[in-house]
């Protein structure tokens, strides 16, 4: 059958539209069509300035999707056409055999040194219509969703499960706690729903510009939910937000800058957990941001505990499916309003809304 996919020739180019074959799956695959792509940050980075994991171009982007099986190859059981089904980003690399990723692999994917993400080593779903290898099916993280469920909470699926990983990592870091969020967008927002969800006491809010920090307290909060403006007093103002307790319990980083960095160490107390969430990173790779830590009197005594997440693992992808299904975020919707809604033929008018200040999720529409 034909398929159309989109093509970036190179960063900051042009997508060009191709008309291209798609055969019948075969054993163990399942053939997909497109019905919604939602556009995370990496999607404008790439499409700004390219990311080093991409060796080849042209390039197809988009990788937040959910699909429709189309058909099913033999052996294929778990699938049949018609399920909407949700993708994750990060994937197993291929060998069955692999510590990490195979059948008896541990499912850490993102330690594997021949990882794999869509739209970076595997294409990614800027197109109509794609098959799935027979590995990907049996080990890759695609989950079904209950008949009539939403395609346009499907397609969140990869990023609420990147943040459910950050923030179920530690047990008990969570509920009935005080949770710091840096950074306003769609990633605070999608932790900002799972904390409520999962019985914050106070969600702290941090941004830099009012404008969307504005939208999310207007649009997600409620009387657990403040919002602090990041100012020259950004950490005298956040430790007064915490009391009666004289520091956050949970400091998630969802702003993918160097100051993020620089501040979330300066809210560290005790028993703190942070989470690195959002990486810096751009065309000349990642930079190092240096910071000391001292094991024995922060580790140790303090009882703090510094980790990151980036990307998701099968227990993410679950656990979002879970979220999602049995709707624990009746607010969803609110992220996406008619000016965050495109059309397939207008990929580089999404992405450039998805770079807006005050944007939140951008829908592609396939159908």
């Amino acid at each position: 059958m034909q398929a159309l996919a989109y093509y970036l020739d190179q960063p900051s180019g042009t997508f060009t539209a191709k008309q291209q074959d798609v055969p019948d799956p075969g054993p163990g695959e399942v053939r997909l069509r497109v019905a919604k792509t939602s556009v995370c940050q990496s999607d404008v980075v790439i499409y700004k300035v390219g990311l080093p994991r991409i060796k080849e171009w042209p390039a197809l982007l988009l990788h937040e999707v959910c699909c429709v099986v189309d058909a099913v190859g033999d052996g294929v059981t778990k699938f049949a056409p018609g399920d909407l089904v949700g993708i994750g980003c990060d994937i197993p690399c291929g060998d069955l055999d692999c510590i990490y990723c195979g059948r008896d692999g541990t499912g850490d994917w993102t330690s594997c040194p021949n990882t794999q993400a869509t739209g970076h080593e595997f294409p990614g779903f800027a197109r109509s219509h794609a098959v799935l290898p027979a590995w990907f099916v049996e080990l890759g993280p695609i989950v079904k969703f209950p008949p009539g469920f939403n395609p346009d909470h499907a397609c969140q699926l990869e990023p609420l499960a990147c943040c459910l990983e950050g923030m179920t990592r530690v047990n008990a870091c969570i509920e009935n706690r005080i949770v710091v969020l840096l950074g306003a967008g769609s990633q605070s927002t999608y932790a900002l729903q799972c904390a409520q969800a999962m019985g914050a006491r106070k969600i702290i809010l941090v941004n830099r510009g009012a404008e969307r920090l504005e939208r999310v307290l207007r649009d997600f909060g409620d009387d657990t939910v403040v919002g602090v403006r990041w100012d020259d007093n950004v950490v005298e103002n956040v430790l007064r937000e915490c009391l009666p307790f004289n520091e956050p319990h949970f400091v998630m980083v969802n702003a993918p800058a160097q100051p993020a960095y620089e501040l979330a160490p300066k809210l560290m107390g005790y028993g703190t957990v942070l989470d690195a969430h959002a990486g810096v990173k751009g065309a000349a790779g990642k930079p190092r941001i240096a910071h000391e830590v001292d094991l024995n009197n922060d580790i140790h005594y303090r009882l703090q505990v510094y980790q990151a997440t980036h990307g998701s693992s099968m227990r993410g992808i679950n656990l979002a499916a879970q979220f999602l299904s049995d709707g624990k975020l009746p607010k969803l919707d609110l992220m996406t309003n008619d000016s965050e809604r495109f059309k397939h033929d207008k990929i580089p008018q999404a992405i450039a809304r998805a770079s807006d200040s005050d944007s939140l999720k951008v829908i592609i529409d396939w159908d």
